[in-house]
C-alpha cells in the first residue's frame, strides 16, 4: 500500500469517526425498533422543552395530558386517570364513601342540598332539600364550584365539620356540627311493584354492592307477590365485570357460561360462568329486560347472555356496544392507567364491541343515537354478523347488543332548549321550594302522594314565574303542549324533596313511553320460557 493510498484512508477515517460523533443518535436511532423511536423522541422533546422553553413548565399537567392524549389514539376507552381521579373512580365501585350524605347543586351562588340520604350524618342533624350551606368552617361557601364541595364536606369517617345552614322557612341562619360516617353509594335506583303481580328494578351500574343490593330487592319484591320482572339497565354504562355476572346467576339455572373475554396475550383470555358468582336462588318467571344507546359494558354483559340463552326478551333501543375490557396499571405518584388489553364476547360469540377504528372520538360516542332496526337496516351493508339461539332466533353480532322489541324513546319537546335549561337552572327544585309550606300535608304518606296528588295550574305557574326570572323563554304554544309532563317532572320533585331518590325515579316512570310500552310485552317473555319462538 503507497503512502498516497494510506494518506487518503486516514483522512476517510477521520472523516467517518467525526461524522458518528456528530450523527451517532442518528445512526443508533434509525435501528431502533418503532416502539423504541417513539419513545425515544418523547423523552428528547421533554429534555429539549426543560432545557430551552421560555417560561417554567407545570410538569404535572403536561405529563398528563400527554399520557391521556397518547392513550386516546389507541381506543376510545383506554384512558389516563390522575390521582383524584383514581380516588373518586374507588368510592363508585366500592359502593361507599366517608363524608355527610347530601346530594347538592349550586344554587344562588351557595351550595344547596337536594337531597338527603336515610341514616346519613345530615338526616340525623335535622337537615332538608333547599337548606343552602353559606360557611364551612367558618370560611364563606359563596361561589365554590361542583368540585370543591366534596372536598371541604368529605374527610375520615368520625371527623366533624361545622357548616352554617341558610334554611328559607327561618329568618336567621344557624350552625350545625355533622360527625363524617360512612355513607353507602347505591346501584339500585329504584324498585317497586308496578302492579298486582309485576316488579320493577332499576339498576344503574355495577359496583361491589350490586349483586347484593338486587338480591335484597327481588326478595323484598317476590314477598309482595310478584310473579314476573322488569330489570331496566337504560343508562347504565357497566361497571364491575363479576358483578354482571353474579346478576345473570340469578336468573339461569346450572353453571352455564356468561362471558368470554379474548386478548392478544392469552393471559387476558377468560371465561366467566354462573355457577362461580351465584350469591343467591335462582329465578324462572319471565324477565323483560329495558335497554337503551347508554346501556354499555358490563350491563350489554348481562343483556346479551339472558337473549343468547332466551331467558329474557330484551327491550328497547340498540345499546352503546362497548366490548373492550380495561386493566388498570398503577403508576408511581399513585395514578393509573386503564388500558385495554381484550374484547367481550357473548356467549354464542357475539362481539359486543362497536367498529371505532378511523372515526373521531365526537363521531364514535355519537353516532349510536341515529340507530334503529328501522334505519339500520339489518343488511348485508351493515356487515352485520348473524348468530342463532338454541330456540332459534336471530341475534346479531359486532356492535352492541340488538332489543328483540325495539321501543324508540320519543319525548317531542323534551330537548328543547327552554326545556334544558329549566333542568340545568333546578327550576323545578326552585318551585318546589316556593311551595313547600303548602305541601307539608303531602309530605307523611308516599302512597297516599303518588296515587291522590296532582300538580295544580298555580304551581306551573309559579314555574313560569321563576323561568323567567332566570331569563328562560317559554314559548306559550309550547308550554301549553307540555304542561302533562311538567306536572309529572314537578311531582317527581315533590317526591325527591320529602322522600328521596327512589320516589323520585319511581315517579319520572310516570312519564316514561319506553317504560309504559315495554310492560305491554310480558306475553312475549313468558313464551320464550315456554320453548315457543
Amino acid at each position: 500500500m503507497t503512502k498516497r493510498t494510506r494518506f487518503l484512508l486516514i483522512i476517510l477515517a477521520v472523516v467517518l469517526l467525526i461524522f458518528i460523533r456528530n450523527n451517532y443518535k442518528l445512526v443508533l436511532f434509525n435501528y431502533l425498533p418503532a416502539n423504541e423511536q417513539g419513545a425515544y423522541k418523547l423523552e428528547r422533546t421533554f429534555k429539549i422543552i426543560n432545557r430551552f422553553y421560555v417560561d417554567s413548565v407545570d410538569w404535572q399537567s403536561t405529563t398528563d395530558k400527554a399520557l391521556s392524549a397518547a392513550l386516546q389514539s389507541l381506543d376510545p376507552h383506554s384512558i389516563y386517570l390522575n390521582p383524584e381521579q383514581v380516588k373518586r373512580t374507588q368510592e363508585d365501585f366500592e359502593g361507599h364513601y366517608y363524608g355527610i350524605g347530601i346530594q347538592f347543586d349550586i344554587i344562588d351562588h351557595y351550595p344547596t342540598v337536594i337531597t338527603v340520604f336515610q341514616g346519613s350524618p345530615s338526616a340525623r342533624a335535622g337537615l332538608q332539600a333547599g337548606d343552602q350551606f353559606i360557611e364551612i368552617e367558618s370560611e364563606s361557601a359563596k361561589d365554590l364550584t361542583i368540585e370543591d364541595v366534596p372536598k371541604k364536606l368529605k374527610g375520615p369517617r368520625g371527623t366533624k365539620v361545622t357548616v352554617t345552614i341558610k334554611r328559607p322557612t327561618l329568618a336567621e341562619p344557624f350552625k350545625v356540627t355533622l360527625i363524617r360516617d360512612e355513607i353507602p353509594i347505591t346501584t339500585i335506583n329504584t324498585y317497586f311493584k308496578v302492579d298486582s303481580i309485576t316488579g320493577y328494578v332499576w339498576l344503574n351500574r355495577f359496583a361491589f354492592t350490586t349483586s347484593e343490593e338486587l338480591e335484597n330487592a327481588l326478595l323484598e319484591l317476590e314477598a309482595q307477590g310478584i310473579k314476573q320482572l322488569m330489570l331496566d339497565l337504560r343508562d347504565n354504562g357497566g361497571g364491575l365485570l363479576r358483578q354482571a355476572v353474579a346478576v345473570v346467576s340469578k336468573f339461569i339455572e346450572g353453571n352455564k357460561l356468561v362471558v368470554y373475554t379474548k386478548g392478544r396475550l392469552k393471559t387476558f383470555n377468560e371465561k366467566y360462568y354462573t355457577a362461580e358468582y351465584r350469591d343467591g336462588k335462582v329465578r324462572d318467571y319471565p324477565l323483560i329486560v329495558l335497554i337503551n344507546h347508554n346501556t354499555a359494558s358490563a350491563s350489554e354483559i348481562v343483556a346479551g347472555a339472558l337473549q343468547d340463552y332466551d331467558r329474557a326478551l330484551i327491550v328497547g333501543t340498540r345499546s352503546f356496544g362497548k366490548g373492550l375490557v380495561q386493566n388498570e396499571f398503577e403508576l408511581p405518584d399513585d395514578s393509573r392507567i386503564r388500558l385495554t388489553v381484550s374484547k367481550y364476547y357473548t356467549p354464542l360469540g357475539r362481539l359486543i364491541q362497536r367498529p371505532y377504528k378511523n372515526k373521531s372520538t365526537k363521531k364514535y360516542f355519537t353516532e349510536v343515537w341515529s340507530d334503529s332496526l328501522e334505519k339500520a337496516g339489518i343488511d348485508s351493508s351493515q356487515q352485520q354478523q348473524v348468530f342463532y339461539t338454541s330456540k332459534g332466533r336471530k341475534v346479531y353480532g359486532g356492535g352492541g347488543i340488538w332489543p328483540d322489541v325495539e321501543i324508540l324513546f320519543s319525548d317531542s319537546l323534551h330537548a328543547a332548549d327552554w326545556m334544558l335549561q329549566l333542568f340545568n337552572q333546578r327550576i323545578y327544585f326552585k318551585t318546589i321550594l316556593k311551595w313547600s309550606g303548602k305541601l307539608k300535608y303531602w309530605s307523611t304518606d308516599f302512597q297516599q302522594f303518588k296515587e291522590k296528588f296532582t300538580v295544580s295550574e298555580a304551581m306551573l305557574k309559579t314555574l313560569k314565574q321563576i323561568a323567567w326570572q332566570n331569563k328562560i323563554k317559554i314559548p306559550a304554544k309550547e308550554f301549553k303542549m307540555e304542561q302533562n309532563y311538567l306536572k309529572q317532572r314537578l311531582k317527581a320533585e315533590i317526591a325527591r324533596f320529602y322522600w328521596g331518590l327512589p320516589a323520585f325515579y319511581q315517579m319520572l316512570l310516570a312519564s316514561d313511553q319506553q317504560f309504559k310500552k315495554a310492560s305491554q310485552y310480558f306475553d312475549r317473555a313468558k313464551a320464550l320460557l315456554k320453548n315457543e319462538n
